[in-house]
């Protein structure tokens, strides 16, 4: 059985509204379900590590204002494939728009409030992870 260790990006921003945050849904929309952002994470790297480095290449995003290490994992089997999730989260300024069409992203991609992105999240890790996010983003 292979065993593979990903990184799940929130990326979240303050609001005069409230904090908002980033969810992507990759093309073809009909296959896959909107979540944070997924990113590779090496052996030998440290998630904030990992998480600076996916934000800074993929997205050229500015340095986070914080990171917050959500301190859950998902763990998922699909076939021969044992598919671990870590979670972190990327605070970035407010008026910070990706523009995916720049980064050659095939994705749809949408700032959302709490409520929302959790109707959003099908898979309950996720929403965990969100959700505990969102406390620590109050603070």
């Amino acid at each position: 059985m292979a065993l593979e260790h990903r990184l799940l990006i929130y990326v979240y921003r303050r609001r005069t509204s409230g904090v908002e945050y980033l969810v992507e849904r990759r093309w073809p929309a009909l296959e896959f379900a909107w979540s944070p952002i997924p990113a590779e994470v090496g052996y030998t790297e440290s998630l904030e590590s990992a998480t600076r480095r996916n934000m800074a290449h993929s997205w050229h995003a500015p340095p986070p204002e914080r990171l917050v290490d959500l301190r859950v994992c998902g763990h998922v089997t699909v076939g021969d494939l044992d598919l671990i999730d870590w979670g972190m989260g990327y605070a970035v300024r407010a008026n910070w728009e990706p523009r995916p069409q720049e980064l050659g992203l095939r994705a749809d991609i949408a700032w959302q409030p709490l409520p929302v992105v959790m109707g959003l999240l099908e898979d309950e890790p996720a929403r965990r992870a969100l959700f505990r996010l969102h406390v620590a983003a109050a603070e």
